[in-house]
């Protein structure tokens, strides 16, 4: 049977702990058993498919950690990579070769006067997890594959911002892709990564660099880079960017989460540090008032409900037929009522979106964010904790979509039903005394 990917399945504390539990057995000496870790977090479908299967039996039960078989893991690094896959590596060593090159020219140390801070990017979210207007930072922006405009637009508002910035890259060993290509399975892949990760970390700390700002834990090779860099006296920051959770097992010295759900998802190799980030205080504040029944100045006026797509190119089907579901069981209930407008707010990875039937397209924020009246939703994206999204804000529970994997218990998470009863109430106050998103917490 064909199995279908789990939106956060992955992403789950329970998942990642029967994960370390399967690769402890191999007997591997302990930084390889690092990272068998995530590596089989990567590659090896069979277990996924395994643990999807506990999942879907019993969900509540799974999350809770209350699985009692025994995790199976097969080895990982025997397995070959399918021809797509090696075209995927080969192009990801041409890329990173090019911006090694292109980067080599402004990164000597002779010109990293007033440098202290190496700021590890690829498109704009850098900017929502460390300070922009920090002082001696240059950017180092990597290749962003999933979306080359994206990528350029974000070296375009560097230029025009004047900060400091350089293109970086991995440089791949020929030697080790030649001996990829030779054998294409996962061992020679981590090979090529790894051994590729720890030489840029000895190139990053030849400039002088003091303090690495990352927001790497999507990466996986960033667990041999941090590693690496424990050798030296720099300051390894990791600030998550976003509330996904990634390969389990890293090596960073302080970790900036975003949820409390990510502490418990993610293990240390090293001692670290994990802090709650503090830059979305403001947002989460305008989002806690507007929650409690202040999202409008009264009730009567127009509610500008914002669906926050998750869609793009590549995404799961789950995903997209949770999607679709909703935006027509809202468009059947609203579209065409005037004191509801439903707006549609494109995934920044889609190339080119069109509305779905009752929604108009949102491209800017400005024309409700803030706004009394304006509510965003999502199944389980970042804009819960975003600064720049301002307004009442809901998490859907769909078909084997489950937000509190990723979100704390202090966020509002309802289904469909719940959504629409939700908006249904505010239209119709004198039906309840109840405010807006208090119930289904």
């Amino acid at each position: 049977m064909r199995h279908i990917e789990i939106p956060l399945l992955r992403e789950s504390a329970a998942f990642a702990a029967r994960l370390i539990e399967a690769a402890s057995r191999f007997g591997d000496a302990k930084y390889q058993f690092h990272r068998r870790v995530n590596w089989s977090h990567r590659y090896d479908e069979t277990f996924y498919e395994r643990e999807s299967d506990f999942f879907r039996s019993a969900p509540d039960a799974y999350l809770a950690g209350n699985q009692h078989t025994a995790p199976q893991l097969v080895d990982v690094f025997v397995q070959k990579l399918r021809p797509k896959q090696v075209v995927t590596v080969l192009m990801k060593v041409a890329a990173h070769w090019i911006f090694h090159v292109l980067g080599s020219f402004s990164g000597r140390p002779s010109r990293m006067s007033g440098v202290h801070i190496y700021r590890k990017c690829y498109v704009d979210d850098i900017e929502l997890v460390f300070d922009p207007e920090e002082i001696g930072v240059v950017r180092a922006v990597y290749p962003f594959p999933i979306s080359v405009r994206r990528q350029f637009r974000y070296l375009r508002f560097l230029r025009e911002k004047g900060y400091r910035f350089k293109l970086a890259g991995y440089h791949y060993s020929p030697r080790d892709l030649v001996s990829f290509l030779a054998r294409r399975d996962v061992r020679s892949l981590q090979q090529l990564e790894s051994r590729a990760q720890v030489r840029h970390a000895y190139q990053v700390v030849a400039l002088g660099i003091k303090t690495i700002q990352l927001s790497d834990e999507f990466d996986i090779g960033s667990l041999d880079f941090a590693r690496t860099l424990a050798r030296f006296p720099v300051r390894v920051i990791n600030s998550a960017h976003g509330v996904g959770k990634y390969f389990p097992v890293h090596a960073y010295q302080e970790f900036h989460v975003v949820t409390e759900r990510q502490a418990q998802y993610y293990h240390a190799v090293r001692p670290c540090c994990y802090t709650l980030r503090t830059l979305n205080d403001k947002a989460a504040k305008a989002g806690a008032e507007l929650r409690q029944g202040n999202m409008s100045g009264s009730h009567g006026q127009t509610i500008n409900f914002v669906f926050l797509s998750q869609v793009f190119d590549g995404v799961g089907e789950v995903i997209a037929s949770n999607e679709a579901g909703a935006v027509a069981r809202l468009n059947a209930e609203f579209a065409g009522l005037p004191e509801v407008r439903l707006l549609y707010r494109p995934h920044p990875n889609k190339h080119q979106s069109l509305a779905p039937e009752g929604f108009e397209l949102l491209l800017h924020l400005e024309e409700v964010n803030g706004h009394s009246g304006t509510v965003f939703a999502s199944f389980f994206s970042t804009c819960q904790i975003d600064p720049s999204f301002k307004g009442c804000k809901v998490l859907l529970r769909g078909e084997l979509i489950y937000p509190a994997i990723a979100f704390d218990n202090s966020e509002t998470i309802v289904d469909l039903d719940g959504l629409v009863d939700m908006i249904t109430r505010f239209l119709k106050p004198q039906q309840t005394n109840m405010p807006l998103g208090l119930d289904g917490l």
